[in-house]
Parts: C-alpha cells; sequence; structure tokens
C-alpha cells in the first residue's frame, strides 16, 4: 500500500512525470477512438512517412510510388480518400524526412508484417512515443514553467496532433525542447556560454530550419542572454537556419491553393506592403475565437467540435495557471515584451506566408491558418503571461485542482471521440 501511495504522489507532484503518464494514457485512447485519416492532412503525411521509410529523404515531384504504398492503398478508410491524394502528388511532398523519423519507423515495422492497419497504427504509436519523449526532456530540463508546459502539452489537440501520424507531432514536441532549451539558458544566468551548449544551440537551429518554413523561434531567445557574444553567436547560427531552410523550401513542392495566384499575391505584397500588414491584423482580430478553440482542440478532419461553454471554462482555467501556479524565476519587463515581439512576428511571417499561397486576392482575410499551428509557440505565451507570485497561496493544492480538471477534460474528449467514431 505505502509503494502504491508513493508511485501516486510521484505522478501528481512531479509535472514530468503527469505528463508521461497522461500522455501515454490519453494518447493511446486518442490513437485507437480515432479511425485512420481523420485527423487533418494525415493520408499525405502517412506518404511522406512512407517516402522516408524507403529513404526517400529529398523529395522530388512526382513522389516515388514503393510496395509499401501498395499495401496501404488496400485499406478501405484510403479508398474513401483515394481521389483527393494520390500517389503522384501529396500536398507534404516538400516537409523534410526529420519530420517523419518516427513515424517511418513505425512504417518499417509493420511492414515486415504485410499489413497496412499495423503500419498505419505502429506509425501513430511511434510519433506518440516521440512526442512524449521529447516533451517529457523538455519538462525535465526547464527552470521555469515546469506545470504550463506539462498542462498545455496535455491539451485535446496537443494530444490528438502528438499521437497522429502529421509532422506535427514531431514540430510541437520538438520546439517545446528547444523553447525549454533556451529558458534553461537564459534564466541560468551565466555570463559565457559554454562550447558545448553553443554547438546544442547551433544543433538545434539546424533541426528547426527543415520545419515547416522554418520554424526557429525558440532561438531568438538567446539575445535575452548575458554573454557579451550574443549577437555573434545568434546572428551566425540564426541566419545560418533561415539559409538552410530557404534553400530546403526552395527546392521542394510548396502547396498553393488552386484558387490563388502565387506570383499576384506576391506583387500585391511587394506593392502594398502596409495593406497586406492590416490584412493580417484584421484577421488576428476576425478569427482569434476560431484559432483559440483550434488550439484547444477542434478534433477529427476540423469536424469534431466541443460546445462553446467548454472551450470558454478550458481557456479561462488555463488562463489562470499563469496566476495561480507562480513562476520559479523573475520574469522582467524586458522578456514579457520580447515574447510578445516574438509571437507578432510567428503572426505575420506565417500569414504573410499564406497570404501567398493560400489567400485568393480580394479575399477579406487570410486564409489557411489553423489554431493548431499556436501549439508550438505555447511557451511564448508562458513567457509573456507568467507569474512570479500567485494569488492564492498553497499552490500545490491548486496544481491539484488543475491536475484533476485537465483528467477531466480528457475523458471527456474520449467521450466526444467514441460518440462521433465509434458509436456513431
Amino acid at each position: 500500500m505505502e509503494k502504491l501511495r508513493g508511485v501516486f504522489c510521484n505522478i501528481i507532484n512531479r509535472p514530468e512525470v503527469l505528463f508521461l503518464v497522461f500522455g501515454f494514457v490519453f494518447g493511446v485512447l486518442f490513437l485507437f477512438l480515432t479511425p485512420p485519416f481523420q485527423v487533418p492532412d494525415e493520408q499525405a503525411h502517412l506518404h511522406r512517412a512512407i517516402e522516408t521509410a524507403n529513404g526517400i529523404f529529398y523529395n522530388k515531384i512526382p513522389p516515388s510510388y514503393s510496395r509499401y504504398d501498395a499495401i496501404i492503398e488496400n485499406m478501405d478508410e484510403y479508398k474513401k480518400f483515394s481521389s483527393k491524394y494520390t500517389k503522384k502528388f501529396h500536398q507534404v511532398s516538400g516537409y523534410s524526412s526529420i519530420m517523419y523519423l518516427s513515424s517511418s519507423l513505425g512504417v518499417k515495422t509493420g511492414a515486415l508484417f504485410q499489413n497496412a492497419y499495423l503500419m498505419f497504427y505502429l506509425a501513430r504509436f511511434f510519433n506518440l512515443l516521440s512526442w512524449l519523449i521529447l516533451i517529457y526532456f523538455a519538462i525535465r530540463i526547464t527552470p521555469v514553467f515546469k506545470w504550463q508546459f506539462a498542462i498545455f502539452a496535455l491539451l485535446p489537440m496537443s494530444i490528438y496532433e502528438g499521437m497522429s501520424v502529421s509532422a506535427d507531432s514531431f514540430v510541437n514536441s520538438f520546439l517545446f525542447l528547444f523553447f525549454a532549451y533556451m529558458f534553461k539558458l537564459v534564466f541560468e544566468n551565466k555570463e559565457n556560454l559554454k562550447n558545448y551548449q553553443i554547438v546544442i544551440y547551433a544543433f538545434m537551429i539546424l533541426i528547426s530550419s527543415f520545419l515547416k518554413g522554418c520554424l526557429i523561434y525558440p532561438a531568438f531567445l538567446i539575445f535575452l542572454l548575458r554573454d557579451k557574444r550574443k549577437y555573434l553567436i545568434g546572428g551566425i547560427t540564426i541566419l545560418f537556419g533561415i539559409l538552410i531552410g530557404g534553400l530546403w523550401a526552395s527546392h521542394n513542392y510548396v502547396m498553393v491553393s488552386p484558387d490563388v495566384n502565387p506570383e499576384l499575391n506576391k506583387e500585391i505584397l511587394y506593392t502594398f506592403p502596409v495593406k497586406v500588414l492590416f490584412l493580417i491584423f484584421k484577421s488576428l482580430i476576425l478569427n482569434s475565437l476560431y484559432w483559440l478553440k483550434g488550439a484547444i482542440g477542434i478534433l477529427g478532419n476540423l469536424d469534431v467540435r466541443f460546445p462553446l461553454f467548454i472551450y470558454s471554462i478550458i481557456s479561462i482555467i488555463y488562463f489562470l495557471s499563469f496566476f495561480l501556479i507562480p513562476v520559479e524565476r523573475k520574469i522582467c519587463m524586458r522578456y514579457r515584451a520580447y515574447s510578445l515581439i516574438l509571437i507578432l512576428l510567428f503572426f505575420i511571417i506565417v500569414c504573410t506566408a499564406l497570404f501567398c499561397t493560400w489567400t485568393p486576392a480580394g479575399f477579406p482575410k487570410i486564409g489557411g491558418f489553423q489554431g493548431r499551428y499556436l501549439i508550438s509557440i505555447f511557451p511564448l505565451f508562458f513567457l509573456l503571461f507568467g507569474q512570479n507570485a500567485a494569488i492564492i497561496k498553497r499552490p500545490n493544492r491548486i496544481i491539484y485542482l488543475f491536475e484533476i480538471f485537465v483528467f477531466v477534460i480528457l475523458i471527456y474528449t474520449c467521450t466526444v471521440l467514441a460518440n462521433v467514431y465509434q458509436f456513431s
């Protein structure tokens, strides 16, 4: 009995352990409750994982066809989507194989048994394991926001993406780890970075440069350090990462909406940059509620939604975590201002790219932006809103309430998925 009590206390008092237990249990439940290809663009991501399993790391259009494709095409669920995705084209053809190493290992393992469903579910399961490991270590190494890292990673949409074949599983978990490493450097307040820290920093930038258009936002936090060489180190490595990401993007396929003329949109951008900037901020206002819902959980192929009051409760409770769970280190206003600048930079860059590739000319707002994209930059919101003192004392008891709330929300999400897919 004492051993069980010790295990229980270890789970509820350590954020990384709580995340690992909740993430694994509910990740597996989500995995089996959600039928194949009921995560956004999952079939396209599966094709890219298959290519990676075949050793096609640099993709040229059209993608190469393999015996793994032949196995997958026998799935009934695949046939429902066959008119949308073919072996000659899929919309993530230009994505780097780095994002598919885990899922491709699942594909290759399942292929040993010549079973399409085993290939698919192992691809999901291996992605889930990778997602769990990366975020576990993110929570372990960060000196701040440990509980925020844990509970935000356990949002329904975060787990849903984490257990899927989607590249977002790796993107979100790796960026959580990168942010955690940068928080470690920033809040340790070291005068000088050590050589191994610089090497790790440069390596993470290199990986980030291959993530969906060069997601290196955590790298900019180096300019908050006390090291006098920060501008030299950060400037060189960030420019290198942007160069690598740009070269990769320029030599690979970029998905463009059939209703969009990219050249016309680029001309509009060059001629009327202020007008495009106004359109971006207008989209922020018009789409803010939809994006918030998407970050919390718009599941399925964007067709499984919670009632509005559920989104409202989750938003309020999670926002209160910044005020009820204190930050372990002092956050100065410079840090908050810097995080706000990076958040705005994220929106401007992503929305500008979507303006050129996914927004028809004359459309009243930016098209193609999904709330789930915000998951990758959650830690910037931690830095922006985190508080150094809790409103209510006895934070441990408050943390227990947050754990119960997260558990209830995830149980509720399981019932929603079961009602939609298993009992419909």
